[in-house]
C-alpha cells in the first residue's frame, strides 16, 4: 500500500506495554499502520534523566519507530512539561511529510501550541480521548492545576481541532456537535503471542477469580471487592488473585481492612505489580475477572481495560455497569452484573456462582463459549477508514 504520509502520535504513554495507554495507541497505531500511513510514537520512558535529550531515545517497537520524553518528578520538570514542546518539535523537524498529529489525552497548553504548529505545517490535528479524570480528594495545588487543565482540554482546545477518537459514547455525546467523531474501545492484537490461550482448564474445587490493576481514587474499587467477597468467607470457595499492589500496600491504602485480609488469608493472594505478560498468564488460569466501578464522570468517560483483556483471554467478567458495558456485557454469557452495594440481587448471584454451583461461571471459559474477537484491531479498520476520509 503507498505511503499516505506519517502520523505523530504523542502522548504519556509507556511504550511498550507498561500502561495501558501502551496498549491502546499500539493497537490504534497499527490500524493507521495498516491504512497506508507511517506511524511514529512519542511518548515518556520514566527511566530517562530530565536532562536527557529526545533525539536519542528512538528505538523500533513492533516495528513503529518511537521516541520518549523523561516523566517529570520536580514541580520545574511538570511546568516544563505542560507547557513546554520544543522536543516535539525537534521531532516534528525530522520528518517532512507528516499529515496528522494525534495527541493522546494531551496537557492542555501543550496541545493548544501543538495546535498552531500544526497549523503552520498544514498538518492536521486530533484527540484521542479516554479519560475525564476528577479532582475529588486531592490536593490544592493539585486541584487548580489538573483541574483547570481538565477543564481547556476537554471543554475548550479539543472542540476546536480536527477530530476526535473517544473511547466512550459519554464523550461522544458530550462531542456531538463536532462533525468528525468516532468511538473506539480499547483494543487488542489477538495475533500477538502473549493472548494465545493455554489448554489447561481449571479443575480446582474453588472459583478462582481475579482482580488486575492499580487502584485509583475515582476508578477501580477492590476495597469493595473484597467487602462483597468477604460476606462468603465461611464458603472458603474462592481464591482471589490481586494483581497490581502488594498485601501491605493494600492494608496501608486500607487499614480498616487489616483484620478482614488476615480473616480471609488463604483466600486472597497478592501478586504486586508485575509485568503484562505474566498478569495476562494469570487471568487465563483465572474463571472470572471480578472488579468494582462507582457509577460517577470519570467511569463514564472510560472504558475498563481489563474488561477488553478478559474477553480476549475468553475469561468471563463479574463488575458493575458503568461506561459501555452493557453493550458488550451478555448477562451469563460473557459476564455478570453486580451493584457495589450488596443487594439482595447481587448476594443471591454471587452465592449461585461461588458458593452454590460454581460450575456455571467455570463452564464459560472451559467450554470456549465467549467470543474473544470483539476487541481485535482489524474489525475497527473500517470505521478509521471512513473517519480519515472526512479528516482529509
Amino acid at each position: 500500500m503507498a505511503d499516505k504520509g506519517t502520523i505523530i502520535y504523542i502522548g504519556g504513554f509507556e511504550l511498550p506495554d507498561k500502561n495501558a495507554a501502551a496498549h491502546r495507541v499500539i493497537n490504534n497505531g497499527k490500524i493507521f499502520r495498516d491504512l497506508g500511513y507511517n506511524v511514529v510514537f512519542v511518548g515518556i520512558d520514566k527511566s530517562l534523566k530530565a536532562n536527557s535529550n529526545i533525539i536519542g531515545t528512538r528505538e523500533i517497537i513492533q516495528g513503529f519507530e518511537t521516541w520518549s520524553l523523561p516523566y517529570p518528578e520536580k514541580i520545574s520538570e511538570w511546568t516544563k512539561y505542560l507547557i513546554d514542546i520544543n522536543a516535539l518539535k525537534s521531532v516534528f523537524n525530522m520528518y517532512d511529510n507528516i499529515c496528522l498529529v494525534v495527541a493522546y489525552n494531551y496537557q492542555a497548553i501543550a496541545l493548544n501550541r501543538i495546535k498552531s504548529f500544526c497549523k503552520k505545517r498544514n498538518c492536521k490535528i486530533i484527540a484521542d480521548c479516554t479519560e475525564w479524570y476528577s479532582t475529588k480528594g486531592t490536593g490544592l495545588i493539585y486541584k487548580i492545576v489538573k483541574g483547570m487543565d481538565s477543564f481547556l482540554r476537554m471543554r475548550i482546545i479539543q472542540k476546536k481541532l480536527d477530530g476526535l477518537i473517544v473511547i466512550s459514547s459519554y464523550l461522544e455525546k458530550y462531542y456531538k456537535e463536532h462533525d468528525i467523531v468516532i468511538t473506539v474501545p480499547p483494543l487488542v492484537d489477538l495475533e500477538e503471542k502473549k493472548w494465545e490461550l493455554s489448554t489447561d482448564k481449571n479443575d480446582c474445587d474453588k472459583v478462582k477469580l481475579v482482580y488486575s490493576g492499580s487502584p485509583g481514587r475515582n476508578k477501580d474499587k477492590i476495597n469493595h471487592v473484597i467487602n462483597i467477597l468477604y460476606e462468603f468467607r465461611k464458603s472458603n470457595s474462592y481464591v482471589l488473585e490481586v494483581v497490581g499492589i502488594t498485601k501491605e500496600e493494600y492494608i496501608r491504602e486500607f487499614p480498616n481492612h487489616s483484620e478482614k485480609v488476615k480473616i480471609l488469608d488463604a483466600n486472597l493472594i497478592f501478586n504486586g505489580r508485575i509485568n503484562h505478560t505474566k498478569s495476562l498468564e494469570i487471568l487465563k488460569a483465572a474463571d472470572a475477572c471480578m472488579f468494582v466501578r462507582e457509577d460517577n464522570r470519570t467511569t463514564k468517560a472510560g472504558f475498563p481495560t481489563k474488561f477488553v483483556e478478559s474477553i480476549s483471554c475468553g475469561i468471563p467478567v463479574i463488575t458493575t455497569n458503568t461506561s459501555d458495558l452493557r453493550k458488550y456485557l451478555n448477562e451469563g454469557v460473557n459476564g455478570y452484573i453486580i451493584d457495589e452495594n450488596l443487594s439482595y440481587e447481587t448476594k443471591n448471584l454471587l452465592n449461585n456462582l461461588l458458593v452454590i454451583d460454581p460450575k456455571n461461571i467455570k463452564a464459560i471459559k472451559n467450554n470456549g463459549i465467549i467470543d474473544r474477537r470483539v476487541f481485535h484491531y482489524k474489525n475497527f479498520e473500517k470505521i478509521f477508514s471512513e473517519f480519515m476520509e472526512k479528516i482529509f
